[in-house]
């Protein structure tokens, strides 16, 4: 009998990317998980260089870009400001998602903050020398093409 899971997956989505709809897509898709909690960090920042998206834009991106899994039941997705210290972020995290048993991550810090209280992997990236926010974010200020790197709702926002 296989135990099932209750995942998490932590990003800012600054912006979602390529490589992230590929891990999530191949998280949901484990026989062990029944449900993907994907939680949108840095909610309380915008309109930045590192974090020039909104959360409402965050997560509408992200419901249109996986809208069947999320009809399906198989993911939901919540917001978590960053705060002043750790303690802080560990809790309203927990708040959020008490019941996770495993975390996915792809941010070192969020890694070892989670690690006490949860099993935590780093997800299967595609290409992360490529598809990474920064890469992206500076794709987009120097006005080059993004479309291959993005979902399209992305490359749509952005084209504005």
């Amino acid at each position: 009998m296989i135990l099932m899971k209750k995942a998490i997956f932590v990003g800012r989505f600054q912006p979602l990317h390529n490589g992230h709809v590929n891990a999530i897509k191949r998280i949901v898709e484990q026989d062990d998980i029944y449900h993907l909690h994907i939680i949108i960090g840095s909610a309380n920042k915008k309109y930045t260089d590192d974090n020039p998206l909104s959360f409402e834009t965050r997560k509408y991106i992200i419901s249109e870009t996986l809208n069947d899994l999320i009809r399906a039941g198989k993911i939901t997705i919540s917001g978590l400001d960053d705060h002043a210290n750790d303690e802080d972020w560990i809790k309203n995290l927990k708040q959020i998602v008490p019941d996770a048993d495993i975390t996915y991550s792809g941010n070192e810090w969020t890694r070892r903050c989670i690690e006490p209280f949860c099993k935590v992997e780093e997800p299967d990236f595609l290409d992360k020398d490529i598809l990474n926010g920064t890469n992206i974010r500076l794709r987009i200020k120097e006005k080059k093409e993004i479309k291959h790197l993005v979902p399209e709702k992305v490359f749509e926002h952005f084209k504005k």
